[in-house]
């Protein structure tokens, strides 16, 4: 009860520099439009033969309507953490001791559930799916920040291994449950997070170089659970092999099924050209490309809208990450400043793989690509990021005007 008294109190004064910034509003809606629009036109034709409905027919507006009530729920959440509800409640230690707990109990569920594509890191419940590592990974950026600020001093000295586990055992530990699920991309994506958010902070050298040999070990440690899962159990190493040979010759014969996206992926860049073939005029939609309207979307945007529809998405999430990181470079408090960073990074990384993954530049790992991909999970977690990140925003902005 004390902790929502806090919450409360700190909802009600805020009435400082609520200006909500409205290039990143506006961009964000414009985002969140387009995804609609291309989840549309990437799975209408499917709809009819239930391409991404294992088998079952379905309305040609079935993926719209479910994503247009996310987007519209995620922009919701995004003015509403904005402008709202200060950045300064995330850092409280009662909240983020709960925070853990659900996020521990979440992360475990999906062990219960059936594996997609080798990873089991889905809760379904009917029609309704959930990807609690999503929300995990805006956890640990919350907490990270948290640790930075708060241990700020001890971490300028040198530190043991010991005390720098016990340090950062709360995000360490979330990150092990997410490599468990066999998600090797959030997994990786998480670790990077962490690491730059490590390097931005004015941490000793030494604690840095002990911190990546700790993440060398569990890595290592990773690696010899998934060997000895895939020893005793059916598992998803197979298929993560296949994802690595498809990156080093995606036009071997032997790989042919394996290759299918990554080929199909290039057809629709090379069909789309410059100004592509028109909204709703894919080819590889029809069947060729599985994931059309969830991770290789970026490809349909290829072939549909072009090169220039390509670089459009790119400007706009550039831009989003561009302001996120003026907040936090500005920011006089360290929690804030290292929130922003940490949840830029995070778009950044999540985007590149994507990206990468789509072009075949790197290894396909079956991330989304932000505000754009079908995910009802993604964009509302991703929306409430950035409403944090905006109300930082407006907080640096008011201390600027006011000097």
């Amino acid at each position: 009860m004390k902790l929502f008294g806090k919450i409360h109190r700190s909802i009600k004064h805020e009435r400082r520099h609520v200006r909500l910034d409205w290039m990143v509003a506006l961009t964000l809606l414009v985002l969140l439009v387009l995804s609609c629009m291309m989840v549309y036109s990437a799975s209408m034709i499917g709809n009819k033969y239930g391409t991404f409905t294992s088998g079952i027919p379905v309305s040609e507006t079935y993926f719209l309507q479910r994503q247009a009530m996310w987007a519209i729920l995620a922009y919701l959440a995004f003015l509403l953490f904005s402008v709202a509800i200060p950045f300064e409640v995330f850092k409280e230690k009662e909240l983020l001791k709960y925070g853990f707990i659900v996020m521990f109990i979440l992360l475990l569920i999906p062990q219960l559930m059936p594996a997609i594509n080798g990873a089991k890191s889905w809760i379904r419940i009917g029609s309704f799916s959930f990807q609690p590592s999503t929300l995990a990974q805006l956890f640990i950026i919350m907490y990270m920040a948290f640790i930075l600020e708060t241990r700020k001093v001890k971490l300028r000295q040198i530190c043991t291994s010991s005390e720098l586990l016990k340090i950062f055992g709360i995000p360490l530990s979330l990150v092990t449950l997410i490599a468990i699920q066999n998600d090797t991309g959030m997994m990786l994506i998480t670790l990077s997070v962490i690491g730059i958010m490590t390097l931005c902070s004015n941490m000793h050298s030494q604690n840095v170089k002990k911190i990546i040999s700790l993440a060398l070990i569990a890595g290592v440690a990773v690696l010899m659970l998934f060997m000895i899962k895939s020893t005793l159990f059916s598992s998803g190493t197979s298929y993560r092999t296949n994802r690595l040979k498809v990156f080093i010759n995606p036009f071997s014969e032997d790989l042919a099924a394996a290759a299918d996206q990554v080929i199909n992926s290039y057809v629709a860049f090379g069909n789309g050209g410059l100004f592509g073939r028109g909204l709703g005029n894919s080819i590889q939609k029809l069947g060729y490309l599985p994931e059309a309207h969830t991770d290789f979307i970026l490809a349909i945007i290829a072939e549909e809208l072009g090169f220039v529809g390509v670089v459009f998405v790119v400007v706009l999430l550039l831009l989003l990450i561009g302001k996120v990181i003026f907040s936090g470079t500005k920011s006089r408090n360290t929690f804030s400043a290292m929130y922003s960073l940490g949840f830029a990074s995070l778009l950044v990384v999540q985007g590149v793989v994507n990206i990468g993954g789509v072009t075949a530049s790197i290894p396909m790992t079956g991330v989304p690509l932000p505000f754009i991909s079908n995910g009802g999970s993604s964009i509302l977690i991703l929306s409430i990021g950035l409403g944090i990140a905006t109300n930082i925003l407006a907080h640096v902005k008011y201390l600027r005007s006011n000097k």
